[in-house]
């Protein structure tokens, strides 16, 4: 049988929680190096350590335990809620969320996390910077725009303005360049192969390369699509309820949407992406479905020509 040991990761501690003799036992350990050995030191040395991907704050954690050779499994938050839902939980504390997290890990299967090579870590922690230089410019333009508005206007805050915008634009131009870089220098085949594909370009083939690990974290183009967000919901059930579907947008929000900016030049000059468009122009649906399709489209290349290491043909498409 095996022994799991259930963690919940705050800030500046942890709480665990684990079986001896058919009874629960808790305790709590400072999240620093001397608090994780006390955890090691107090826990059965084969068990499994459940925790859920808290941000940045499980993951000292959790290489740590994986480094000493312990068994770890980093779990999706929401997948430790919807089961505490379902198993109706009305206490919310440190300690229950523990206990939740040990009986979730001793009633189902899963894999065992290891952490992703470090230049992998190194392009994501610098995607992240982009993402948010990208967000800081799209609230400065809004800004800016409104301020266009303005009856009365502050030459300060014009100066400050424009200062501001020119260094961001420099340092969004900086960080897509280095994200470039250091892809080409990682996966230069790789990212070779999906340029290839028209209407993808440099941008977007490094946030592919990005969020999927180069292409290492799915075995199927379903767990692609449903990771990126992409893959079509049903809304339905018995004879009274017909709701409208859509897409599961659960996953990567900027890959989808450099899929989707990609899907109005893929319309154009991607061949099996101009035929998917005709034939759904033809059957009158919206344009933002035949879009959504064809990042759909766009994404099933991409997989194909990663896994295939084979660059994109018109006639395998």
């Amino acid at each position: 049988m095996k022994v799991v040991v259930g963690i919940d990761v705050s800030k500046d501690w942890f709480d665990i929680a684990w079986k001896e003799n058919d009874r629960i036992k808790t305790q709590r350990f400072d999240s620093t190096a001397s608090g994780i050995n006390q955890l090691m030191k107090a826990t059965p040395a084969d068990a499994i350590y459940v925790m859920e991907a808290t941000g940045v704050y499980h993951a000292r954690l959790a290489v740590t335990l994986f480094e000493t050779e312990r068994n770890v499994a980093v779990i999706n938050p929401l997948v430790i809620k919807r089961y505490g839902q379902m198993r109706l939980s009305r206490v919310k504390t440190d300690t229950a969320d523990a206990s939740l997290i040990l009986s979730y890990g001793e009633s189902v299967e899963f894999m065992l996390w290891k952490p992703e090579p470090h230049h992998i870590q190194e392009l994501k922690v610098a995607q992240g910077w982009l993402d948010d230089l990208t967000e800081d410019m799209t609230r400065l333009s809004n800004r800016g725009h409104a301020q266009s508005y303005l009856v009365v206007r502050s030459a300060m805050v014009d100066r400050q303005f424009l200062r501001r915008k020119e260094q961001l634009k420099q340092d969004i131009t900086e960080c897509e360049a280095h994200l470039e870089k250091q892809v080409k220098k990682h996966f230069a085949e790789l990212y070779k192969l999906l340029n290839s594909i028209p209407s993808i370009g440099s941008k977007t083939a490094t946030q592919l390369i990005i969020s999927t690990g180069g292409f290492t974290k799915f075995i199927s183009i379903k767990q692609l699509s449903a990771y990126v967000g992409v893959s079509p919901t049903t809304y339905e059930s018995g004879s009274s309820v017909r709701g409208r579907g859509g897409i599961a947008k659960m996953g990567q929000g900027r890959l989808r949407q450099l899929l989707y900016l990609c899907s109005w030049t893929a319309r154009k000059c991607n061949p099996s992406c101009v035929a998917l468009y005709e034939r759904l122009q033809a059957l009158g649906k919206p344009a933002k479905v035949i879009s959504i399709a064809i990042a759909h489209k766009l994404l099933r290349q991409a997989f194909a020509v990663a896994t295939k290491k084979t660059a994109y043909s018109p006639e395998f498409a």
